[in-house]
């Protein structure tokens, strides 16, 4: 007797560079307890996708779950799929990486558990055209993606009960479309339900595929109780077992044995829906969130909902410039290491992790630890692919696709990443030695869920407090919502009004990046380990020379010029600004003086002290000091920069960085000009 074949696939993946606390959370509340579940279920047949971070953790940790996973397999109950080793965004890494990371993970499979997978998880479900030449070049020959893909190319739900062929210059490959229904079902609604799904929405024959993330069988909030505690998995084992008769449990190397292919399709680029929604600005978004909302209140939505689609994942490179120059350092660094040994590739495979690259539901691209994690593996494989002049002098060109040319100073000890464009700003400020990128940090910008928070404090929602709008893991998120214009940098420069406040520019009250500079430039001869760039710029009657120098070891060097060519006496307030990525601004960073004491060391706290020519930084989380000496004393004003995200826990603040600002009120007469020196010691 034909029954319905239920394909249950679950992907398990921590990102590159998360907490070993966070590791060892989800294994214990969700990845062993599943498995051992399944395990006593040997019927049960299911796949399963763990990705490369994950599997290296549990072999370091936990070898008694590859033990369980190597009898499930060897058993024939559960199938591995490979994909990408360090679960990257295929379609955003170059094809000779893609290719690299697929084979590296089918290697550890069949190291560890005796044989390559012939099926692969795409991340994120974010899927381009030429994907099916990609993964069988690779030796994969079949995935699952979302019903939404299928459904934008034409299909309604009644056609997605079985695998369809796709194919991509003469590469075919088979793609099974999984069933949001059974994502939304599954766990989180009663039993019943999803075995009246199964039964009643499929006929003898037909497959009913599921494929989601482990982590909501005990990670997600209130699933552990609800899973285990509670008995929802349990009582779903039973039912499946219950109904046998009428329901076999199947993997999806195993259904491709039981019919044809129902057709051949070719799927447009994109991801799940969300994924869509999630990568629009905001203005876009709510756009998108008011046509969808009307479709439902209309009805409409069921049969026109397929066509209505959001951006594509590729976009987060627009929305958010941080993610771009990750983006653009990690094509920098993949053309160096294709020359290169595998543990360049392996670091670099590393620094392609998905997760710090954008945001959506989860902190992903808001989350220090997972930005500095990239850059940590990014600069890693650098250091193991020297350049042709021993990574030392001065190169000119786009670094980061924005059409313009950057300017990279390096030396043994440091990159510096200038933009002209940008007054000469510094947007990456690589040590090398330390593996850390000094600016890595994200600016304030506006997100569509800070709408609600807004609502709330201007009364529009005044019944409900914010805990019931949605969750938030603190009181007075929204004394937070000030937004930046641009990325912050280091030696980025503002002409302020002489009355301008620390508050005002902590708030985002005054012109914080007016462009005032970069209106030209020229290259300057290198120096001794390093070399220079000097710029000039106007605004109004101001003219303003910048030279950044880049000296032996950890010596940068900034002097300035401000000349009034006007035919009056004009008072101005230059600032210039530095953007520390420290983690953290609690515990272990801190500042002091040789001038005098600090009117606060702490780097949590908003601060201005007047008068100083000399300042240290101290990161001794990572080791590392950064010593400013000023030609003559202008004042400091700091602050923490900080954001306000959405995770799957509700609300939450980040740090970001630290943001210094050396200002100082000047008056110019009638040709006159006003000099400042910075030099910049990085002892890491």
């Amino acid at each position: 007797m034909s029954k319905v074949n239920f394909l249950f696939g679950v992907h398990n993946h921590q990102p590159v560079g998360n907490f070993d606390f966070v590791f060892e959370e989800a294994y214990q509340r969700s990845y062993r307890p599943f498995l051992e579940m399944a395990a006593q279920r040997p019927w049960f047949r299911f796949t399963l996708h763990n990705s490369g971070c994950l599997w290296e953790w549990l072999k370091e940790h936990h070898r008694e779950y590859l033990d369980l996973v190597k009898t499930l397999s060897d058993r024939g109950q559960a199938e591995l799929w490979g994909g990408g080793f360090y679960e990257p965004i295929l379609p955003a890494i170059p094809e000779r990486d893609r290719e690299g990371q697929l084979v590296m993970m089918s290697d550890f499979l069949e190291q560890e558990f005796g044989a390559r997978p012939r099926g692969a998880w795409v991340a994120e479900r974010v899927w381009e055209p030429s994907l099916p030449s990609t993964l069988t070049r690779a030796g994969i020959g079949l995935t699952a993606l979302d019903d939404a893909h299928f459904k934008a190319a034409g299909l309604f739900d009644r056609d997605l009960k079985g695998c369809y062929l796709t194919e991509d210059q003469g590469h075919s490959l088979r793609v099974f479309p999984i069933s949001q229904k059974l994502r939304y079902l599954v766990p989180f609604h009663d039993v019943d339900e999803v075995i009246g799904h199964l039964l009643n929405d499929h006929l003898p024959g037909d497959l009913a595929i599921l494929a989601d993330d482990g982590e909501k069988f005990g990670v997600w909030p209130g699933t552990h109780d609800h899973v285990y505690t509670n008995g929802w998995l349990n009582r779903f084992f039973d039912a499946l077992e219950a109904n046998r008769d009428r329901i076999e449990t199947a993997t999806f190397s195993q259904a491709l044995g039981l019919g044809s292919p129902k057709g051949r399709i070719y799927l447009p680029t994109g991801s799940y829906a969300e994924m869509g929604e999630w990568v629009l600005e905001p203005e876009a978004e709510s756009v998108y969130r008011e046509l969808v909302d009307r479709l439902k209140h209309e009805g409409g939505y069921g049969r026109y909902g397929p066509f209505v689609r959001g951006g594509i994942w590729r976009n987060f490179f627009t929305k958010y410039p941080e993610s771009n120059f990750i983006y653009r350092k990690m094509l920098q660094v993949s053309e160096k290491a294709a020359q290169a040994g595998p543990e360049a590739r392996r670091e670099l495979y590393r620094g392609q992790c998905n997760c710090g690259y954008w945001h959506g539901i989860f902190g992903g691209l808001y989350l220090p630890h997972l930005r500095a994690a990239l850059y940590r593996h990014l600069i890693r494989a650098e250091n193991l692919c020297p350049g042709p002049d021993e990574n030392s002098g001065t190169e000119r060109r786009d670094f980061d696709g924005d059409g313009r040319d950057e300017v990279l100073l390096s030396n043994e000890a440091m990159n510096l990443y200038l933009k002209p464009s940008w007054g000469g700003s510094v947007y990456e400020w690589d040590l090398r030695a330390k593996e850390v990128n000094l600016l890595d940090n994200l600016s304030r910008r506006p997100e569509s869920y800070h709408r609600k928070i807004k609502e709330h404090r201007t009364g529009e929602d005044s019944g409900k407090s914010i805990h019931e709008m949605m969750a938030a893991k603190e009181e007075g998120l929204d004394r937070l919502l000030a937004y930046d214009p641009c990325p912050r940098m280091a030696l980025a420069d503002h002409l302020l009004e002489p009355g301008a406040s620390l508050d005002g520019l902590r708030q985002a009250r005054v012109p914080a990046y007016q462009g005032v500079l970069g209106t030209r430039w020229e290259e300057r001869a290198p120096g001794a380990g390093g070399g220079a760039v000097a710029l000039v710029g106007y605004y109004n009657d101001i003219v303003i020379e910048k030279t950044v120098r880049l000296g032996p070891g950890g010596a940068v060097g900034a002097r300035y010029r401000w000349t009034n060519r006007g035919a009056e006496t004009v008072e101005l307030r230059p600032g210039v600004e530095f953007n520390l990525g420290l983690l953290s601004a609690g515990e272990g960073r801190h500042c002091a003086s040789e001038d005098r004491e600090l009117s606060t060391r702490r780097l949590d706290l908003p601060a201005c002290d007047p008068g100083l020519s000399r300042l240290e930084v101290r990161d001794d989380y990572r080791g590392i000091k950064i010593s400013f000496r000023l030609n003559e004393p202008w004042d400091l004003w700091r602050y923490p920069v900080e954001t306000v995200s959405q995770s799957e826990s509700g609300l939450e603040r980040n740090y970001q960085c630290s943001c210094l600002v050396w200002t100082r009120v000047l008056r110019l007469e009638p040709g006159r000009g006003a000099d400042l020196e910075i030099s910049i010691e990085v002892r890491a």
